[in-house]
């Protein structure tokens, strides 16, 4: 456990180091140049009705560091393997193997009830390798949207990795861009905050 423990912490704190998606007014050069570098937001899709007897999904509490409300949560990652999908949460592991071909499909985050302007949001995702460091080279991040509903989706970034054989988890990062300025100085010169992290198993 203590072994996992150190590994969320040395994915947190490299994924800390800026936020690789970026805002639709700038551009955050601190990580490799292959990120997306959107020049505009996109809109946010609502997520759809649960279908649990009409009920709606309960959202997770935010497991980062922000400061500035909402807090903003992952709440699923739907993943494709090789041509199937599979939708993960936090602690769940990902049926994949090395060889494997995969992409992220969309990323439903959700937040509490909220008033006025809520900022925008994006997501960064990277493997990890088998001794916690995350795999640079291979970072992918996601357009900014605007955090408009309860819950809403983002689509993953475009791109396809081939699962590596020293790959032991992926993680997703979601980066809070609130109207003021922030409390995070590894995130975007205090232009938003690390609001949650979720790790996945390959098993």
């Amino acid at each position: 456990m203590r072994r996992n423990g150190v590994w969320v912490l040395v994915v947190w704190s490299l994924l800390s180091l800026a936020a690789g998606c970026s805002r639709s007014d700038e551009t955050v050069t601190a990580l490799p140049t292959h990120m997306p570098q959107p020049t505009a937001s996109l809109e946010p899709t609502a997520m759809p009705d649960s279908g649990m007897n009409g009920a709606t999904p309960v959202c997770p509490p935010a497991r980062g560091e922000g400061t500035v409300s909402p807090a903003v949560s992952i709440y699923s990652i739907t993943f494709v393997v090789n041509g199937l999908e599979q939708e993960v949460r936090a602690g769940d592991t990902l049926q994949a193997l090395p060889g494997d071909e995969l992409e992220v499909r969309e990323i439903a985050i959700c937040t509490g009830v909220f008033s006025g302007n809520s900022g925008e949001v994006c997501v960064d995702c990277a493997p990890v390798d088998q001794s916690g460091e995350e795999i640079m080279s291979e970072h992918k991040g996601t357009y900014m949207v605007r955090m408009t509903a309860s819950f809403i989706t983002i689509s993953g970034p475009s791109h396809t990795w081939t699962i590596g054989e020293n790959w032991q988890q992926i993680a997703a990062v979601l980066n809070h861009w609130p109207p003021e300025d922030t409390e995070d100085l590894s995130c975007g010169n205090r232009r938003c905050e690390h609001d949650d992290r979720i790790i996945i198993e390959f098993h």
